[in-house]
């Protein structure tokens, strides 16, 4: 048994050393048993009552799915990812900890990896589980406002944001600057994922909790707040933030730029700015009104 949030549930690793082994396997080379669910000798109980109890006695169905991949006569490394994909969705349907699922990975492929019996290697698999589980928390989540990995609003939800509050003002274009956090692509998914999550954590914890929160691609995230003096404090906490934490290493730039008085021109601003486009940083005092072209560093 795995404890998931205080949750037990049948483990990789305890399913595949219980699956029941074939009478050939045992007998035919000697091998050892190393199958426990088969519980009696044959001839002990009539072959119905065997088949009931071995039913019951089935692991749920993201674990049967690996547990079968891996038990086939000649398995497929393309079964076994199918299987860890099912495992995954089933495992991040009732808890939320990713670790717990490699954890269960590692156990069982550390006895697979022993006995050269590993179709897929680690690697291999721990990325196949991580995305899919990635995917699964996303469809979970079934909003079209929020990107599915950092929790963030998607770049359509910062847009009609923007018009919103300038129907609220009700005279004029209210004056907003975005606060931009660009980062160095990754090599790995890996290193992605933890990029993207430590941007957010930094946004959700030196920005005002009324700001709204955007992730665009792979290498940027923003806030959208009013123009003041507050913007220029957040951005200044925010790389510090950035500079002594993990994503130090990431060559990571903050920056604030004025949303467009014309907010037609509010996407090309954000792609421009996601494509790593050079924009000049003459410096602004707060609230100055201009068309949104340049930093207010």
């Amino acid at each position: 048994m795995f404890n998931h949030d205080g949750l037990p549930a049948t483990s990789l690793l305890a399913a595949w050393l219980d699956r029941p082994v074939p009478a050939s396997a045992r007998d035919g080379d000697g091998a050892p048993d190393t199958g426990r669910a088969e519980a009696g000798h044959p001839g002990t109980q009539p072959e119905s009552a065997r088949r009931e109890q071995q039913s019951c006695e089935l692991p749920p169905p993201g674990v049967e799915a690996v547990i079968d991949a891996l038990c086939a006569a000649e398995p497929d490394p393309e079964d076994v990812a199918q299987g860890l994909t099912v495992f995954a969705w089933e495992r991040a349907a009732t808890t939320g900890d990713l670790t717990c699922l490699l954890d269960e990975l590692d156990e069982l492929w550390d006895v697979l990896e022993a006995s050269a019996t590993a179709p897929l290697p680690r690697i291999a698999a721990r990325h196949r589980v991580v995305d899919a589980w990635v995917d699964a928390v996303a469809a979970e989540r079934g909003s079209p406002g929020l990107d599915p990995l950092s929790g963030l609003h998607t770049a359509g939800y910062l847009y009609g944001r923007v018009n919103e509050l300038d129907r609220l003002s009700g005279i004029e274009p209210s004056a907003l600057v975005l606060i931009v956090i660009r980062w160095e692509s990754a090599d790995g998914p890996w290193l992605r994922i933890a990029r993207i999550l430590q941007a957010a954590s930094a946004l959700r914890t030196r920005v005002r909790p009324q700001a709204t929160l955007s992730q665009v691609g792979t290498t940027m995230a923003l806030a959208l707040v009013p123009d003041d003096a507050q913007a220029r404090v957040e951005r200044i906490s925010l790389t510090k933030a950035v500079e002594n934490g993990e994503l130090s290493t990431a060559n990571v730039r903050v920056d604030v730029f004025a949303v467009p008085d014309s907010r037609a021109r509010l996407p090309e601003l954000v792609t421009r700015l996601y494509g790593g486009a050079n924009v000049d940083h003459a410096v602004r005092p707060p609230r100055y009104r201009h068309s949104g072209s340049g930093s207010l560093d």
